[in-house]
C-alpha cells in the first residue's frame, strides 16, 4: 500500500508538471500573439495617420498677398499665408473612386469620401485602396450618393481617435453645441452641412437605414422619424424633402449598435 501511495504521488507530481508546462506554453503563445496584435495595430495606426496627413498636404497651398500698413508713411509688404484649398482633380488622381471630402473643425475628421461597388471593399482598405485595418470613409453604394436625397457614410470607430471615432462625441451636449456644422466637398463644390439629429440605433433597423424612398411622403416620414430620435436639440430647421441629407454611421460595439449623425446641405461656399 505504501508503494502504491508513493507511485500515485509521483504520478500526480508528473501530471502537475505536464499541466504546468502546457499552461505556461499556452500563456506564452497568448502573450506573443497579443504583443504581435498590439504591434500590428500600432503600426496600422501610424501608417494610417501618416497616409491621411500626406493627403491633407495635397490641399495645403502657400499664397503670397500684398498688404499695406498706414502709419506716418505707407509701407507695402508681402506676406505668405498657408491655406487649405480643395482640389477634386488632385483627389481623383489619387483615387478614381473619390466622391468628395468631409471635415469637422477641431477634430480629426478630415478625410476623403470614397465609394466602391460594394460595402466590403473599403472596410479594410484605406482611401488609397491599399489594405489597412482602419479602412476609409465610404458611401453605402445602395444609397443615392452625395447629390441624392439621402446617403449613408460609414467609418470605423478607431481606438486611436481616427476615422469616425469622434462621431461618438455627439453623445455629449457640449460637443453638439460646439460642432453644429460640417464642411463637405461634393465633387468640385464645397457646402456647409447642418447637423439636425444624433442618436444610436441598431444596424439592422430598416426604419433608419433606408436605401431609397418610394415617394416624398416616405422620405418626409423618414426625416420626421430620425429627427424625433435626436438626443440633442440642434438650433436648426428640420429638413424637408427638397434637402440633401447625409447620415454618418460608426460602430458603438460588436452587438450591432451604431452612433448616427444626420445633417443636411446648406449654402455653397465659394473658396
Amino acid at each position: 500500500m505504501e508503494k502504491n501511495s508513493k507511485k500515485k504521488i509521483r504520478l500526480s507530481k508528473k501530471a502537475y508538471s505536464i499541466v504546468r508546462v502546457v499552461a505556461l506554453s499556452v500563456a506564452a503563445l497568448v502573450l506573443i500573439y497579443a504583443s504581435y496584435s498590439l504591434t500590428d495595430s500600432y503600426l496600422n495606426y501610424k501608417e494610417d495617420e501618416s497616409k491621411y496627413a500626406d493627403i491633407n498636404k495635397m490641399f495645403v497651398q502657400q499664397e503670397t498677398k500684398k498688404q499695406s500698413v498706414q502709419k506716418t508713411d505707407k509701407i507695402d509688404y508681402t506676406k505668405s499665408l498657408t491655406t487649405w484649398k480643395w482640389d477634386y482633380k488632385a483627389m481623383l488622381q489619387y483615387n478614381d473612386e473619390a466622391k468628395g471630402y468631409i471635415k469637422l473643425d477641431g477634430t480629426r475628421i478630415q478625410y476623403p469620401i470614397v465609394e466602391h461597388e460594394d460595402n466590403s471593399f473599403y472596410l479594410k482598405r484605406g482611401s488609397d485602396k491599399v489594405s489597412n485595418g482602419a479602412g476609409a470613409i465610404f458611401l453605402d453604394y445602395r444609397t443615392a450618393g452625395l447629390d441624392g436625397k439621402m446617403c449613408i457614410l460609414y467609418g470605423h470607430n478607431m481606438l486611436d481617435g481616427s476615422m469616425f471615432k469622434e462621431i461618438m462625441n455627439f453623445r455629449q451636449a457640449e460637443f453638439c453645441k460646439k460642432h453644429p456644422t460640417f464642411d463637405v466637398y461634393v465633387g468640385y463644390k464645397h457646402y456647409i452641412y447642418y447637423v439636425f439629429s444624433t442618436f444610436s440605433a441598431k444596424d439592422d433597423n430598416d426604419e433608419v437605414y433606408k436605401f431609397g424612398f418610394e415617394n416624398d411622403k416616405d422620405f418626409q416620414d423618414w426625416i420626421n422619424r430620425v429627427s424625433s430620435k435626436s438626443t440633442y436639440k440642434f438650433d436648426v430647421e428640420k429638413p424637408t424633402t427638397s434637402d440633401k441629407i447625409i447620415m454618418c454611421s460608426t460602430c458603438v460595439d460588436d452587438y450591432g449598435n451604431r452612433q448616427l449623425v444626420c445633417m443636411y446641405r446648406g449654402e455653397e461656399v465659394v473658396d
